[in-house]
């Protein structure tokens, strides 16, 4: 599995040391340190991820405007789908209509869905759109965690313990050594869950964050 760190603005030259990256649009189009950061990251990184998906908790599609605004600053190398967390047939239709609005070159379906039965069928509609690669968000993952494509599966953060992924393969962003960290707890230290990643954090615990990033890339790499 490989990994890319997801962090607050402020945090990220210190942080995001790996060659995935993952941003998104609305951070991009709103501040221009993060807009900044990613910009130099498309000579740097082997991949770098834009999601299309508001700041939030709930996951639900960005804006396409800003979708746009984003594009105009940075040219990611892979886009991942916009989706409504858990319903199947509104994904389905949002990407849709973000593929005949954006024709990315290289694209990750966000799967989403109540039942793995519902996830399946995501993953079926999309690869009939053409899209072979898939992400799947922390959400999905208690309902499945594997599913086949032509490219490498996009794991798009995680809740609760790096062994959520043990023994998969593909690539995984996550905020949780940031989120635990902040909190003055290492990774071992996992109950209860964490917050929502705050992008606008001020650092702290730099020494705990700095340890669960080593100890997350020695587990997965």
């Amino acid at each position: 599995m490989k990994v890319g760190i997801i962090a607050p603005i402020e945090s990220l030259k210190k942080y995001c040391i790996t060659d995935i990256q993952y941003c998104i649009p609305n951070l991009i189009v709103s501040s221009k340190e993060y807009r900044d950061f990613y910009k130099e990251q498309e000579k740097k990184a082997s991949l770098l991820v834009l999601d299309t998906v508001k700041v939030g908790w709930k996951r639900e599609p960005e804006d396409f405007g800003v979708v746009e605004k984003a594009l105009s600053y940075i040219n990611p190398t892979l886009i991942i789908t916009p989706s409504y967390m858990y319903n199947l047939n509104k994904t389905i239709e949002v990407a849709e209509q973000f593929l005949t609005n954006f024709k990315p070159k290289m694209v990750a379906g966000c799967l989403e869905g109540t039942t793995e039965k519902e996830v399946q069928v995501c993953s079926a509609a999309l690869k009939e759109l053409g899209v072979n690669t898939k992400a799947i968000p922390a959400h999905i993952l208690r309902i499945k965690k594997e599913v086949k494509g032509n490219g490498p599966t996009i794991y798009i953060d995680n809740h609760l313990t790096i062994k959520e992924l043990d023994g998969l393969e593909g690539v995984l962003v996550t905020s949780l050594p940031i989120r635990l960290g902040l909190q003055g707890r290492l990774l071992s230290d996992y109950m209860p869950s964490p917050p929502l990643l705050n992008f606008y954090e001020e650092d702290k615990f730099q020494e705990m964050i700095e340890k669960n990033i080593k100890e997350l890339r020695n587990f997965y790499e």
